[in-house]
């Protein structure tokens, strides 16, 4: 045989051998394994004045946690109380009907965060990008205790999955 033709056969048998090892060595692509991935989904649908606060100086706000199931949600409430005197305290506000609504809000927004932060302790992930911003509270340039309010809506979905154990 000659020089030619076995360095033919040699490239071929080298060909062959490089194919197996990167056929057995390296994992599927990630579509074929996502046929087996199987996922469950949560979702936080909204805010709501839960139970009585505690007293007439609370402020009190739950989220629902609706866990889907094949039989329908299984639900969670995160409730937070808030005392409204400590919030104005705290923020150095006065006493005034919108600065207590602004306490009421704190609620809700601390009962959303609460809420996201079990979900992803328990190893949930957000889908989708939620439509929550929060109250920002600094003090202005001329000292002045300010808050600037965050968008406010009715209901506000945010969508978890993580993988079904």
């Amino acid at each position: 045989m000659s020089k030619q033709g076995m360095l033919i056969i040699a490239c071929a048998i080298a060909l062959v051998t490089i194919s197996a090892v990167i056929f057995f060595t390296f994992p599927t692509a990630d579509a074929q394994r996502a046929v087996s991935a199987r996922f469950e989904y949560a979702v936080i649908n909204g805010s709501y004045s839960g139970a009585p606060a505690e007293g007439p100086g609370s402020a009190s706000a739950s989220v629902n946690i609706c866990y889907l199931q094949t039989a329908g949600c299984q639900n969670e409430e995160v409730r937070t109380d808030v005392s409204v005197s400590k919030f104005l305290q705290d923020e150095r506000l006065e006493n005034s009907a919108k600065n207590r609504s602004l306490a009421q809000e704190r609620a809700v927004q601390t009962s959303f965060a609460r809420a996201i932060a079990k979900l992803g302790a328990e190893g949930w992930e957000i889908v989708t990008a939620p439509a929550i911003e929060f109250d920002i509270y600094y003090t202005n340039q001329q000292s002045i205790p300010t808050v600037k309010e965050g968008l406010r809506t009715d209901r506000q979905h945010v969508w978890f999955k993580r993988l079904r154990p």
